[in-house]
This record gives structure tokens, C-alpha cells and sequence, in this order.
């Protein structure tokens, strides 16, 4: 598992000596704030990817339908009923892979807004654990200019 530093560490590796420390509280709020700012990331991330194979799936798609009637009219079986059968069966199989790409997609991010959610019920737990003025300085802290510009 690779190393995370904690709120701690990157105050005391900036600041030195003079870091405050950092309470409980305020580590819980920095641990929601890198989680859903990482989710949002891999989310991103998932949407190029899902893009770029759906692009590879649909050219190389492409690509065999062109390559069809030339491979059946060589063999002088343009009329034959397997030259439409091959083309429904490709026609398919682009079908399964785009339908099974959209369902891996569609997959990990409601995996990722579920994460979501449960850090956004650490939220709430910590809200219920602070006192009102506490937990308002650290909603500030965690989303300080976005809510700002509100």
C-alpha cells in the first residue's frame, strides 16, 4: 500500500516546529477531501478510457465490415446466405463489446459514487461530533473557494 501522508506530515514538513497539530477533526476532513478529489480523478480518467476503447472498438468494427464483401466475392459467394450471416454475426459481436464496455463504465462509477456517498455520511457523522462553529471552519477549509464563488 503506498504511503499517504497525513495532515500532520505536510504541516510539519512545510512549517517544522512551529505546525500546529492537527486534531482528529481536522485529519478526518483532509481524508474526505483527497478521497473525493482522487474519485473525481479515476472518474475522469474512466471517461477517457471508456472513450478512447469505444473509438478502437467501433474503427476496427468499421475495418472488418469493409473487408467483407471483397473476402466473399473472391470466393464467388456474394449471393450465398453465409455472407449475410457473417455480417449479422459481426454486427453482433460490436453490439456485445460496446454493451459490455458501457456496463464496465457505467460499473465503476456508481462504485465511485457510492464511495462518495459514504465519505459524504463521514461528513455528516463529524458534523454531528463538532461543535457548529468547529465543523463550519472545516467545510471551509474543505471546499474554501468553491463555496465562495457560490
Amino acid at each position: 500500500m503506498a504511503y499517504r501522508p497525513a495532515y500532520q506530515d505536510i504541516l510539519s514538513s512545510t512549517m517544522g516546529k512551529m505546525a500546529p497539530s492537527a486534531t482528529t477533526s481536522t485529519q478526518a476532513g483532509f481524508d474526505i477531501q483527497r478521497n473525493l478529489v482522487g474519485r473525481q480523478f479515476n472518474r475522469d480518467n474512466m471517461l477517457r478510457q471508456y472513450t478512447r476503447t469505444r473509438g478502437d472498438i467501433r474503427r476496427e468494427a468499421d475495418e472488418r465490415f469493409r473487408q467483407l464483401p471483397g473476402a466473399y466475392n473472391r470466393r464467388g459467394m456474394m449471393d450465398s446466405g453465409r455472407y449475410v450471416g457473417t455480417g449479422r454475426q459481426m454486427a453482433a459481436d460490436l453490439l456485445r463489446a460496446q454493451n459490455r464496455l458501457r456496463e464496465d463504465y457505467n460499473q465503476g462509477l456508481t462504485g465511485s459514487y457510492m464511495e462518495d456517498q459514504l465519505d459524504l455520511g463521514n461528513l455528516a457523522e463529524l458534523r454531528q461530533t463538532l461543535a457548529s462553529q468547529d465543523y463550519q471552519a472545516l467545510v471551509a477549509g474543505l471546499y474554501g473557494d468553491r463555496m465562495r464563488g457560490a
